[in-house]
């Protein structure tokens, strides 16, 4: 029983330390696409305040696990799926200036949907692509924050 836990711990430390890895490199990815301010949020502020949550949250898994305080959760069955999500998540806010808030939205919402088994194709693209021009005209148009155009600036 004792081996167990041991295996638990020891699981605890090295997903929060991977999980503070990424959320610094999702924190400085976000950087390079400005910040702003809370009140005049640029397109890297909420990328860079849910990376921080994670930094945050991994810390105290963290410690938890090295005071032999962690819970240990259970195998949560496919490990492939949450780290598609994080990298999915890392790679998009590498590409979100180059590539436009439009067309990256839609590719990291297709993985994320299809991550969590989206069946139809057609259901997949449709649900992509309303969410991410949904979103865009909300928070671009309607609420003005900026979003980077990307490959499509020469459209607006």
């Amino acid at each position: 029983m004792a081996l167990g836990g041991d295996v638990r711990k020891t699981s605890d430390l090295l997903a929060s330390v991977f999980g503070i890895f990424i959320g610094v490199a999702v924190m400085i990815g976000a950087t390079r696409l400005r910040l702003g301010t809370p009140m005049e949020p640029q397109p890297g502020f909420f990328p860079f305040v849910a990376a921080g949550v994670l930094v945050v949250l991994c810390g105290i898994l963290f410690i938890q696990a090295f005071l032999g305080r962690s819970q240990g959760a259970e195998a949560f069955g496919e490990l492939w799926r949450p780290a598609i999500l994080i990298a999915g998540l890392f790679v998009y806010s590498i590409v979100l200036d180059s590539l436009g808030y439009v067309i990256a939205t839609i590719i990291l919402a297709a993985v994320v949907l299809r991550v969590l088994d989206t069946k139809t194709w057609w259901k997949l693209a449709v649900i992509s692509l309303a969410l991410s021009i949904g979103t865009y005209l909300l928070f671009d148009r309607l609420l003005d924050v900026s979003l980077p155009a990307g490959i499509l600036a020469g459209l607006e």
